[in-house]
């Protein structure tokens, strides 16, 4: 792949794994009516059971860049302050007009950056595709969910790789069961 989609791709795959948003004049994405808080897609008590700790009232994250990324964090309310449950969700029609006449779309943001992740692990049964990219906090990290126009990654940084994607899998079919 030449050098510059390559890190094209690769800006694009941390920016929704890490949910770095720019601030700035950048075009806005589509109208409210296609934006939907990731939040409403895990309750508070499904975040603790995740965890197995409580944890803080959800933050919403709009991260104003291109994707039209939104993301949804809580944070423990213990000390163990590393461990949290994120989901960041892109809709192809929350994606700025540049985006979409570029032919960008979730689900080629989905391969581009299945791409990227050093040995996905494929996961049956959840959307149309969905795979593992581990747990902890590298790029990458966390259960990624193909669903219609909407790629929606669940985070469970909770104890270890496979609780994690155990309990991100639950989340996951939570969360497509109020994906509209």
């Amino acid at each position: 792949m030449p050098m510059l989609p390559r890190m094209l791709l690769t800006t694009l795959a941390l920016l929704l794994t890490l949910g770095a948003g720019c601030s700035g004049e950048a075009e806005k994405s589509a109208p409210a009516a296609a934006e939907l808080d990731p939040c409403s897609l895990v309750t508070l008590a499904e975040a603790e059971a995740a965890l197995g700790q409580a944890v803080q009232p959800p933050e919403t994250r709009k991260t104003n860049n291109p994707l039209g990324q939104a993301i949804c964090f809580y944070a423990t309310a213990g000390e163990h302050k590393l461990r949290f449950v994120q989901l960041s969700l892109v809709r192809t029609q929350g994606m700025t007009a540049q985006m979409r006449q570029q032919g960008y779309t979730a689900a080629r943001l989905f391969q581009d950056t299945k791409a990227l992740v050093e040995n996905p692990q494929e996961v049956a049964g959840l959307g149309q595709a969905a795979f593992f990219g581990g747990s902890g906090l590298k790029a990458g990290a966390g259960l990624h969910v193909l669903q219609g126009d909407a790629y929606l990654t669940i985070t469970v940084a909770g104890s270890d790789g496979e609780h994690d994607l155990a309990q991100a899998k639950l989340l996951a079919a939570k969360a497509l069961s109020r994906l509209k």
